[in-house]
């Protein structure tokens, strides 16, 4: 992010924090519950923090038709502060891998991967991956909730007669404008009981995603064999070049998440 720009995206936190603060005291209870349940995640970007590393099985109900081998297929997704990302299908018979470790990255099966390159874009003439990282200091990451505008927030219960809250929110506009965001809009189930996120479900001008979370883990680091093709998977593991990076995101499920 340029100087410029990082100093529009810090106004534009100062702006949120104050307009957040001038709410009456009853408005600031959905705050709190976004922050709980953000705050997990949140926690992954401090600088010092013990906890760098998270471990997720989802399962990807509607998004982009580029993603269409992913649809209802449990996915699992290992990701680790600062540059290591993997996500998979866990079906044996439908085994699909993306992974990244530092500047090595591969995929599985072989045409997957071939597909990946041939349809990808070289980033810029840039060869180097960037870190995983938020445009956040480590004193600003305890405001993320107030960046957002929250549009609806509900009590509820799901079909199992569990309580759950409901909330839609997007950026705050002038975070939005501030940024380039594009424009969309995400909902979310949370648990009463955890703060868990059960759901998400994104909708921007072009696509629609659903995810489905069914259960996260947070750990110091994950094992470094995470991060290697397995055995069986050895021989059609194929190397992705470093500057096929972001054209080859926009292959898999992460593709779900709004810039």
């Amino acid at each position: 992010m340029s100087r410029f720009a990082s100093q529009r995206f810090s106004h534009a936190i100062l702006a949120a924090v104050l307009l957040l603060a001038g709410q009456p005291l009853h408005a600031q209870n959905k705050y709190d519950i976004l922050a709980r349940a953000l705050q997990p995640y949140g926690a992954l970007f401090y600088s010092k923090a013990p906890t760098k590393a998270m471990e997720a099985d989802v399962v990807l109900r509607q998004g982009p038709a580029a993603l269409a081998e992913f649809l209802n297929q449990p996915l699992r997704v290992y990701f680790q502060i600062p540059d290591k990302l993997r996500i998979e299908t866990t079906d044996p018979q439908h085994r699909i891998v993306f992974c990244r470790d530092g500047q090595s990255v591969w995929a599985y099966p072989r045409d997957f991967a071939t597909g990946i390159i041939a349809a990808g874009r070289v980033s810029k003439g840039e060869t180097r991956i960037p870190d995983f990282r938020l445009p956040l200091k480590d004193q600003e990451i305890v405001f993320i909730p107030a960046l957002f505008e929250i549009l609806r927030f509900e009590s509820g219960s799901d079909p199992s007669g569990k309580s759950v809250w409901r909330l839609d929110l997007r950026l705050m506009p002038q975070l939005a404008q501030a940024i380039k965001s594009d424009n969309w809009v995400a909902s979310a189930v949370v648990n009463q009981d955890n703060f868990h996120v059960r759901r998400v479900r994104i909708e921007t001008n072009n696509w629609t995603s659903t995810i489905d979370v069914l259960a996260t883990r947070f750990e110091r680091a994950l094992p470094p064999q995470t991060w290697a093709a397995e055995a069986q998977l050895a021989s059609e593991a194929t190397p992705i070049p470093p500057e096929y990076f972001g054209s080859a995101l926009q292959r898999t499920p992460l593709v779900a998440i709004p810039r």
